[in-house]
């Protein structure tokens, strides 16, 4: 009976191990290494795990359709990105990577390929200095703080003010509310959390339109082997885009 016992719990390990190691991804709170704090006289320190506030919820986020997700690139960017340009810029893409393809080999016998490249209407790699930038800045980061934008991407449903709708669950409610008080707080102790979470926004509403352009693309006989991978790919691309803006609100806080 003993060893029944033990090959019983060992059977229960192995099998935890297995789900364990099959797990889509990994929850941000994995991902954020933990803080040491120091008294002010510097004779003790402490050890602190960051929390994090959620800024999305991938399944809602998924449900948004893709011309909801263009006005909110339109508004967030200012007029300069939409689905269009979006659209626009994967065709692009897709023509470099498909002339990559045709393999452009170097004297040695090894192929090269060129970077794709960027979107130009959300290529920003330095704070904005200009009076009109700094003013779209704070208009887009406005719309994120007491608009309804963050709404979207929990789903929770307006109802044109800050009462919860009947159809939409307390903890999607709550869940935004969190997200908008994290992004006004992290922004009064750090200046660039402004502009990382402007761009994060306008990479979530991208990949939404991405989304919907590539599951218009699958043929009705490959929808049921395509569209689960399209799913997961978009949900993995959600995951890398919110990063930075997880890390720098549990760095704030």
């Amino acid at each position: 009976m003993p060893s029944r016992s033990r090959s019983s719990t060992s059977n229960k390990t192995n099998s935890h191990t297995n789900n364990s190691k099959s797990a889509p991804l990994l929850s941000p709170q994995t991902q954020l290494p933990l803080r040491f704090e120091y008294s002010d006289d510097l004779e003790s320190f402490s050890i602190r795990q960051p929390t994090i506030v959620m800024m999305y919820d991938a399944e809602s986020v998924l449900e948004i359709p893709r011309d909801v997700a263009d006005g909110y690139l339109i508004l967030l960017s200012g007029g300069l990105n939409s689905a269009k340009v979006v659209a626009s810029h994967k065709q692009q893409t897709n023509k470099i990577n498909n002339n990559n393809n045709t393999t452009t080999t170097t004297s040695s016998g090894e192929s090269t390929a060129q970077q794709t490249s960027s979107n130009p209407a959300t290529d920003t790699q330095a704070q904005p200095q200009s009076p009109e930038q700094l003013s779209a800045l704070s208009l887009a980061f406005t719309a994120l703080t007491d608009g309804n934008v963050i709404e979207a991407v929990f789903g929770v449903q307006s109802t044109g003010g800050i009462k919860r709708n009947k159809h939409t669950s307390q903890q999607a409610y709550n869940a935004a509310r969190n997200a908008k008080q994290a992004l006004m707080e992290a922004a009064c102790t750090s200046e660039s959390i402004r502009l990382v979470a402007v761009e994060t926004y306008i990479k979530c509403f991208e990949i939404i339109v991405k989304y919907h352009l590539e599951m218009d693309s699958i043929g009705l006989w490959s929808w049921c082997v395509k569209h689960q991978k399209l799913r997961e790919d978009a949900t993995r691309n959600l995951n890398e885009a919110f990063r930075p803006l997880h890390e720098g609100v549990a760095a704030s806080s």
